[in-house]
């Protein structure tokens, strides 16, 4: 700062900080939000009471499908609970063109055993292989033995890619367990 400067100069450059929070405050805002996660279907990659936060994210099939493995999350009102409180979160399994299977405690993607990044396999029950089209993916629930808000429960089915509301990022609570969740 030099002695000769304008005042009205030096009150701009004070302002200048608080200008760019708020434009930063504003693209988060946009981009991303908190989320909550209630219940045990995502045990044991996400617990009861942790908090996410998801970017906000659309697919559909003129965009590039979410990846296998990504942790997406749905809006309540596909909760067959009436009263659920929370967002659905899953894992993608398949995405459209794949061919998935549930067979023997497998989870069959193209005729490969799906086994998670962190080593999340298997499941209870049967689905018939299925070829996935158009906006089509297939999510399941990391703790397999709860099948409420996947698409092995017949009234959930295969999802329309264009319901997911966007992807888990990250965990934030507890601090303990901070993390990154792209795509484990």
């Amino acid at each position: 700062m030099g002695r000769f400067e304008n005042p009205a100069e030096r009150e701009r450059k004070k302002g200048r900080p608080y200008r760019i929070a708020i434009v930063l405050a504003i693209i988060v805002f946009i981009l991303l939000a908190p989320e909550v996660h209630s219940g045990r279907s995502m045990d044991p990659t996400i617990s009861d009471g942790d908090v996410l936060v998801v970017t906000k994210s659309r697919y559909s099939a003129k965009r590039d499908a979410p990846e296998h493995g990504k942790l997406v999350i749905l809006e309540k009102t596909l909760s067959l609970d009436a009263g659920a409180k929370d967002n659905i979160i899953a894992r993608v399994i398949a995405v459209p063109g794949d061919t998935v299977e549930i067979r023997n405690g497998k989870v069959l993607v193209n005729g490969e055993e799906y086994i998670a990044k962190d080593g999340i396999k298997g499941s209870k029950g049967y689905f018939k292989s299925t070829r996935l089209k158009g906006n089509q993916v297939f999510l399941l629930s990391d703790n397999r033995s709860i099948k409420t808000y996947d698409s092995r429960n017949p009234d959930v089915g295969l999802v329309d890619m264009r319901e997911i509301k966007g992807n888990v990022l990250l965990r934030i609570w507890p601090l303990n367990k901070i993390s990154f969740m792209g795509n484990k």
